[in-house]
């Protein structure tokens, strides 16, 4: 063979390869596409309801403290706290019906210490733990939490006590699958007392608030900013003259789909 013709040929190879290289990463790009695609896009604020879910603000019940209950805290507090959600995943089912359900239980442990005579503080560590179908996993979650009496008032009706409104705030860090997250919370409790003075007491309670998040996305490779609104409803029964005291509650991220986050809470203290 000439050498002309070597050299043509030893030239041609390497494009060759090169060409074939290339063909392989862009099957390779396209079948990566074709499987991502085939998951579905995750709902709006669907990653943002699964960070929230993993701090103790989505995690766990409202807090039922004696600054919603317009009762003044005297003594340290420990409160139990627990909270379920059924199918967390819910947001990601197609309209056809059928997917892997994905719940949530989450236990925490609270401890109160009065701040004044309108006011409290509140340090909470539990743990979450995920089930669904070949998953489980149990996250540490923990939160620091404040709130404040803004006003007390008597209200005119023979079976009611008063009426209060409060300010309270807090934050929160977790480990969800979205990776470590970081929230911060405004809300505004208002409550109604029901019942006599020195008898057991029916409070029934409503906190509409807004939650700020942060991640940085380790697990997905997308860190997010962003916020939400929030609303924790419930029912504190408590006696003022007792250290005993018992609450249930809903809390509620507004996304689109998801569930309620349904738990309880008993408390030791205060009086």
């Amino acid at each position: 063979m000439p050498c002309s013709s070597i050299e043509r040929w030893s030239s041609i190879v390497p494009v060759r390869r090169v060409a074939i290289g290339v063909a392989a990463l862009i099957q390779l790009f396209i079948a990566c596409t074709a499987n991502a695609q085939s998951l579905g896009p995750q709902p709006p604020g669907y990653r943002e309801y699964v960070s929230i879910l993993g701090t103790p603000l989505g995690s766990l019940p409202p807090l039922a403290t004696y600054t919603i209950a317009g009762l003044v805290q005297h003594t340290p507090q420990l409160m139990a706290r627990y909270g379920f959600i059924s199918d967390m995943a819910l947001p990601l089912a197609p309209d056809s019906g059928g997917h892997n359900a994905h719940s949530l239980d989450s236990f925490g442990l609270t401890g109160l210490l009065p701040v004044g005579l309108g006011g409290s503080v509140s340090l909470t560590v539990g743990a979450s733990n995920e089930e669904c179908s070949g998953c489980a996993g149990t996250r540490f979650i923990a939160g620091i939490d404040g709130d404040y009496r803004i006003l007390t008032t008597g209200v005119q009706n023979a079976n009611a006590n008063h009426f209060t409104l409060a300010v309270a705030a807090g934050i929160g860090v977790g480990h969800p699958t979205t990776g470590p997250t970081w929230t911060a919370n405004l809300a505004f409790p208002m409550s109604f007392t029901y019942g006599r003075d020195a008898g057991t007491r029916l409070v029934p309670f409503i906190a509409p608030g807004w939650a700020f998040l942060t991640t940085n996305g380790v697990s997905t490779g997308e860190g997010m900013t962003s916020g939400r609104l929030y609303i924790g409803p419930g029912v504190l029964l408590l006696n003022p003259k007792s250290n005993f005291s018992a609450s249930v509650g809903l809390q509620y991220i507004f996304v689109d789909k998801t569930q309620v986050q349904i738990g309880a809470s008993v408390s030791y203290g205060g009086r």
